[in-house]
């Protein structure tokens, strides 16, 4: 692993554990840096921030960015985008759970992770993961799926962008239409854009995912 990589990786978690949640208006929850009485203990920021330190590396060669709009429940307890627990255990991924149901051995599920990872996981490609916004969104006691307003996606661009330079030369793909308009808000061109899978009424997400995917 070349060193310059995982220092800029490092450079990259720092900013989410450093970034200061108070320019926003609304509760905002930093998964790499807090925790509450669903985790497992207090060291589940800590999992969570190896979990996606681990990822990140491990994406290296990413061929594919796919962006989601904001994350849900499977990044609030795993700390990677589009990402459950209950995916990591039934795939092997290799990461560590975070949530207090874990000890019971009943993983966090998520739909739109499911979905994703059974694409990604028949093909050969590096896919790296993130969402426009990066942390989770609360308006109500345990909801972490509000969308981020014009002025909350503005303020989280530079965490946008520095995981996109983590990967440079890797193709961007937008799941799902507010991610699309997320980054068209912020001035985004070169990037395709897919259905979204948890509405894909249609089962438009293999064949457009297949599409884009060379």
């Amino acid at each position: 692993m070349p060193k310059y990589f995982e220092k800029k990786v490092d450079n990259f978690i720092e900013k989410l554990l450093n970034f200061d949640k108070t320019i926003f208006k609304r509760k905002i929850f930093n998964p790499w840096a807090e925790f509450d009485e669903s985790d497992i203990s207090q060291d589940a920021p800590k999992i969570r921030t190896s979990n996606l330190k681990k990822y990140l590396l491990n994406q290296q060669n990413a061929k594919y960015i796919l962006i989601a709009e904001s994350p849900s429940t499977g990044a609030r307890y795993t700390g990677l985008a589009m990402t459950s627990e209950k995916v990591i255990h039934t795939n092997n991924l290799g990461y560590e759970y975070s949530s207090k149901k874990s000890i019971c051995g009943k993983y966090v599920y998520e739909l739109t992770a499911k979905k994703v990872w059974d694409e990604i996981l028949v093909r050969k490609e590096n896919f790296a993961m993130w969402n426009a916004f990066a942390f989770n969104i609360s308006e109500k006691q345990g909801r972490w799926f509000e969308n981020p307003t014009e002025e909350e996606l503005r303020q989280n661009l530079d965490i946008l962008n520095s995981f996109l330079s983590l990967y440079n030369e890797a193709k961007i793909i937008t799941v799902g239409k507010t991610a699309q308009n997320a980054l068209q808000i912020l001035n985004f061109k070169n990037f395709e854009s897919i259905r979204h899978p948890s509405n894909d009424f249609k089962k438009e997400f293999p064949e457009q995912f297949k599409k884009y995917i060379n």
